[in-house]
């Protein structure tokens, strides 16, 4: 007759190869379908898990049953666990471990001793550890060694970048597991990357409030009804699905690879006034760039890293003797000023913008960023051709906006856009600067309507000459 230490490595043995056992006879919680199979998928050494959740899936839940599981059943255990607020992390994540070592019977609830940031399991070295992956803090997931090793990252899409470049080499580690799920709600970064990209190295698993358990059915009803079944917010917050464009992106993904896909623009472009978009930059990771629109069809000029002002006001200007444009807008900020005044001197048709001057719609918009890239959308929206180029869809489907207070809308600034591990949106700035002010083309000079109150802009822009 086995001992009752005996019989407790036989079940140890069992619930190693099946954590959904351990969920049912050590938590006394019966997992559903969808967290069934996640904690199938992390059995295998070496797994990599990404699950895209709806809201109320139980995908935090999940996520702690794993953990409990593994430094419960495996020898030196090590189990990280992030995410990218204090609140996600104290209040959700930390609250499930929690409850599901409260759920325990005596003798397994025993064996954890659980304080603000750490679960420990006695008379071991195997612990859980929190840690915040807060952008000043990029070694949340950096650091940890142990024999057995499983990263937990809770609503990984919030996760800034860096932090997943800093823990490139833990997370890569082939007997590292890796468990991380978010709503998806942003179309970059690592997550993203997860399910495209990168792909070939998850498993990945979507838990759609319709097929589970735990989400009351009005839920779906009430988003569907506000926001509709074909609304992005449906899609995020129900399916589980990435959205067409972000919940905040402004420009979406689907926009952008319509126009890099036509081939043909209208055959009015060639009566369309041509208009230059620069936007400067000198030392650092940004680049320079300069956009041509002519009416529903936009190409790249050039994009340079580490020119001066000389060499790029000499680019500029070189590339306007080629294209007879019939103005030529310059982002005026910083080492744009620069560039401007050398090319006044130039007699180009150049007209200097700033981002944070005021827009011709002052009641819609904060600045004058904000209305370029809107007009930027809404040309997008009419069908036009766009050169296709992996960074140019990349910066123009990055940046998020937001409506203030008083009602306007406002762009994320580049600053924000670094905090989330995003670069410089320096090709979609200079297309959106083809957008600053209407223009009419004249026998190769130019007309300035300092007021859109008789034309929208893409009309007065696509008027013949």
């Amino acid at each position: 007759m086995p001992t009752p230490k005996q019989e407790i490595l036989a079940a140890l043995r069992e619930y190693r190869r099946d954590p959904g056992l351990f969920a049912r006879k050590v938590l006394r919680l019966e997992p559903t379908a969808q967290q069934q199979e996640f904690l199938a998928a992390l059995a295998t050494p070496g797994a990599k898990v990404a699950v895209r959740s709806g809201h109320g899936t139980g995908k935090s839940t999940a996520l702690a049953v794993a953990g409990l599981w593994f430094i419960s059943t495996h020898r030196d255990a090590l189990v990280p666990c992030t995410a990218p607020t204090a609140h996600q992390l104290e209040d959700v994540l930390w609250r499930e471990y929690r409850a599901l070592v409260g759920r325990m019977n005596g003798y397994w609830r025993d064996q954890f001793v659980v304080t603000a940031d750490k679960i420990t399991r006695k008379n071991s070295n195997c612990l859980i550890v929190a840690r915040t992956a807060r952008k000043d803090n990029p070694d949340a997931l950096q650091g940890f060694h142990a024999a057995n090793i499983l990263f937990e990252i809770d609503e990984a899409a919030g996760v800034p970048d860096g932090i997943f470049e800093v823990a490139r080499g833990a997370l890569s580690t082939p007997s590292a597991r890796v468990a991380m799920a978010a709503n998806p709600t942003r179309l970059s970064g690592y997550f993203h990357r997860a399910f495209h990209l990168s792909r070939a190295v998850w498993t990945r698993l979507r838990f759609s409030c319709l097929d589970s358990p735990l989400v009351d059915p009005g839920y779906a009803a009430d988003i569907a009804a506000e926001y509709g079944v074909d609304s992005d917010m449906y899609r995020v917050r129900v399916l589980g699905d990435f959205p067409k464009a972000g919940l905040w992106n402004l420009i979406s993904q689907d926009l952008v690879d319509a126009a890099m896909n036509r081939s043909e623009a209208p055959a009015f472009d060639s009566h369309a006034p041509r208009i230059m978009g620069i936007d400067p930059a000198w030392l650092g990771s940004d680049r320079s760039g300069g956009v041509l629109r002519q009416g529903l069809s936009a190409r790249i000029l050039f994009r340079h890293r580490g020119l001066d002002t000389v060499r790029l006001t000499e680019l500029v200007a070189r590339k306007a003797e080629d294209e007879n444009p019939d103005a030529i807008f310059v982002d005026q900020t910083g080492v744009g000023a620069g560039v401007f005044d050398q090319l006044l001197r130039t007699g180009l048709p150049v007209i200097g913008v700033s981002f944070s001057q005021s827009p011709l719609a002052a009641d819609r918009f904060v600045n004058k960023r904000a209305e370029m890239w809107w007009s930027l959308r809404e040309w997008l929206e009419r069908g036009p051709v766009l050169q296709e180029d992996a960074d140019l869809r990349t910066d123009l489907t990055a940046p998020e906006y937001f409506t203030t207070d008083c009602g306007k809308i406002q762009l994320e600034s580049k600053e924000a856009m670094r905090k989330r591990g995003l670069a410089s949106p320096d090709l979609g700035d200079a297309l959106a600067l083809t957008f600053a002010m209407p223009v009419q083309a004249r026998h190769g000079g130019f007309v300035l309507q300092q007021s859109a109150a008789d034309y929208s802009p893409y009309e007065w822009m696509t008027r013949r000459g």
